[in-house]
């Protein structure tokens, strides 16, 4: 924390702990009344004022701006807004700032299985003020049944994937990460019966988080959620392939492909794994010759 927003200083700014963005600051403009804040399932009354004709904003903010609008939260569908919106209360208005790093040259799957995705980053910034006119009720997690939070699971689970294939790699892996802190509160009581297809939905949200994390560049955050989704499901391919990806970016060749030969076992045609294990073999020849030509230089 920067500082906390008092009742009697509110130009003090404070980060707000979120996961799309590299740093988001808020700084209460006004203060509202009462004890309680927004919970999950909270219906938000808000506005949110900025430009609205800066392409940050339409990227990095799904809803309409200098007009209200009703969010509920826990749903997933922007973690910024959500991130500002808990502690506040009714009534209250902030400033935010948003700085956020963007890739200069954009990556996909391909990319990513090739191992050439770009680090060039650049800095971003977004202004914006927003005020909680109004909201509903909410519930914590621990106040909702097993059926109302295996729904949820799904949902959060089934939003990761079209945030991911629109493009919104953190939105991702914000929803995936959602759904994964559900599952855990289930674990001992779900039904014998549904543990099977519960085990496996587990092992799912780890692999997929491991194709954001690959996605972001985080080739060591991705190996270990690959390694916890195999733990699960040891013969999940999704797993397999991805880890191999992350082992093959840090260099772990052998590691890696024992992982991708292990994909081929499961589905012998998978054409991404064939694809990884000769980027695989391209970057080893490499790093043999880069070995060479150093040892070369040293002996003459």
């Amino acid at each position: 924390m920067e500082g906390s927003a008092g009742s009697d200083d509110l130009t003090t700014w404070e980060l707000v702990p979120v996961g799309r963005c590299s740093v988001v600051r808020r700084r209460f403009l006004e203060r509202g009344s009462g004890d309680e804040t927004p919970r999950g399932g909270s219906v938000c009354r808000i506005l949110i004022q900025s430009n609205a004709t800066d392409p940050l904003c339409s990227q990095l903010i799904p809803y309409p701006v200098n007009h209200c609008t009703l969010i509920t939260m826990g749903e997933g569908e922007c973690d910024i807004i959500e991130g500002v919106l808990e502690g506040m209360r009714a009534g209250e208005r902030c400033a935010v700032v948003i700085s956020t790093l963007t890739p200069l040259v954009k990556s996909d799957e391909a990319e990513i299985s090739g191992l050439e995705s770009s680090s060039c980053l650049q800095t971003q910034e977004l202004r914006l003020t927003l005020q909680l006119h109004s909201f509903t009720p909410g519930r914590d997690s621990w106040e909702l049944s097993f059926d109302e939070k295996l729904g949820s699971i799904v949902k959060h689970k089934q939003r990761g994937g079209a945030r991911f294939r629109a493009g919104d790699v953190w939105g991702a892996a914000h929803s995936y990460s959602l759904a994964m802190r559900l599952a855990v509160t289930l674990q001992m009581v779900v039904p014998a019966e549904q543990d099977p297809e519960f085990q496996r939905a587990r092992s799912e949200l780890h692999a997929n988080l491991a194709a954001c994390q690959l996605r972001l560049g985080q080739p060591r955050n991705a190996l270990l959620s690959a390694t916890r989704a195999l733990g699960i499901q040891p013969r999940c391919a999704k797993a397999l392939y991805r880890r191999g990806l992350a082992l093959t970016m840090l260099g772990e060749f052998e590691q890696a492909r024992a992982d991708l030969r292990g994909v081929l076992e499961l589905e012998p045609a998978s054409k991404p794994a064939l694809q990884a294990l000769r980027d695989l073999e391209r970057r080893e020849r490499e790093q043999r010759g880069q070995l060479a030509r150093a040892m070369s230089k040293l002996f003459n």
